[in-house]
């Protein structure tokens, strides 16, 4: 135990104003975010029946109840400054790995101290483990924070959904993000141990992290497109089908009388949804398909956030154990 804190003490010193960064932001998004919660469970709670007409909306033919129009422009207002706030909380994880992994190792290959640590340490991997083990707690307290707070906001902004079966805000609450600030760190962690500068390693983390998880979102988009559902807005008999807000979209196109997607391209559209190749096509009927969504079922959200966290998380066992690699072959300075 006492080994355990003597490296939790020389962390902190040697990333203290990192760690205060951290906090320091932290602290600011989730004060920011529990107050928008709150104001947005007030109004509710002061107009539920003119708010009640948010949940409506997209089915809704008379537009909001009479007398409602100032309370529904501040709710609109606060809703906007609350979803930006959840934008932020989107990329959080990428700017914890970028500053606090990314000098873990770097500072100390730089400032020369990590050739002493690994002449005394029996195992360079050892060393690496407890290097990083005590601001990468720190960093994932923070960011469980985050995401539990993300969750309430979420919440908060849409009370009459069922958020653990609705794509809302999806990647910017719960444990995405802190699996994807894992995988960030760990990804940090091996361009600080590659590069060995402080500064150098810092702006190369967050160009490499970037460009790992949008490649990761590319590769997640194709994989939900290939198990995609298409939704028609309106059924044979053209009525409109109630508009599932839950859904995870991925494209809206075009459904062929065989059953196929094909991606639409600016096609005429009649009132009931149905798609003609031209203008003389929809004079005199001739129908090409429906206009459609391609969408993942709100149902599968658990699995989809199950998914992307494994994902994250696995690129960052990968990064962790590159890391541990580079420290060990690594010649001194």
């Amino acid at each position: 135990m006492t080994g355990v804190l003597t490296w939790a003490r020389l962390s902190y010193r040697q990333q203290r104003w990192e760690l205060w960064l951290g906090a320091a932001g932290a602290a600011l998004l989730v004060g920011a975010m529990l107050w928008f919660a709150y104001t947005l469970n007030g109004l509710y709670a002061a107009s539920p029946n003119c708010l009640a007409f948010v949940a409506e909306e997209l089915d809704s033919l008379t537009g909001p109840p009479v007398g409602c129009g100032a309370i529904l422009g501040e709710y609109y207002e606060t809703q906007g400054r609350a979803s930006n706030l959840l934008g932020i909380a989107l990329v959080v994880p990428f700017g914890i790995g970028v500053i606090l992994g990314a000098p873990l190792v770097a500072r100390e290959i730089d400032g020369g101290t990590a050739q002493v640590a690994w002449s005394l340490s029996p195992s360079r991997v050892r060393w690496l483990l407890r290097r990083i083990g005590f601001v990468a707690v720190f960093g994932l307290l923070l960011l469980g924070v985050i995401a539990v707070t993300g969750e309430v906001l979420a919440a908060a902004i849409w009370p009459e959904r069922t958020l653990g079966e609705d794509f809302v805000y999806f990647g910017m609450r719960g444990l995405p993000i802190v699996a994807r600030g894992t995988g960030a760190m760990m990804l940090g962690v091996l361009v600080g141990a590659l590069i060995g500068r402080v500064l150098p390693a810092v702006l190369a983390s967050a160009v490499v992290i970037g460009i790992v998880f949008v490649g990761i979102t590319f590769a997640q988009n194709a994989w939900a497109e290939s198990e995609a559902t298409i939704q028609r807005f309106y059924d044979d008999a053209g009525n409109a089908v109630p508009f599932d807000r839950a859904a995870l979209d991925i494209e809206y196109g075009i459904e062929t009388p065989e059953g196929e997607f094909v991606r639409d391209i600016g096609y005429p559209i009649d009132e009931r949804g149905r798609v003609f190749a031209s203008e003389e096509d929809l004079a005199v009927g001739r129908l090409l398909g429906h206009e459609v969504r391609l969408l993942v079922l709100g149902e599968r959200y658990p699995e989809l956030v199950l998914r992307d966290s494994v994902i994250a998380i696995l690129v960052g066992a990968a990064a962790l154990a590159a890391a541990a690699v580079v420290v060990t072959r690594r010649r001194p300075a």
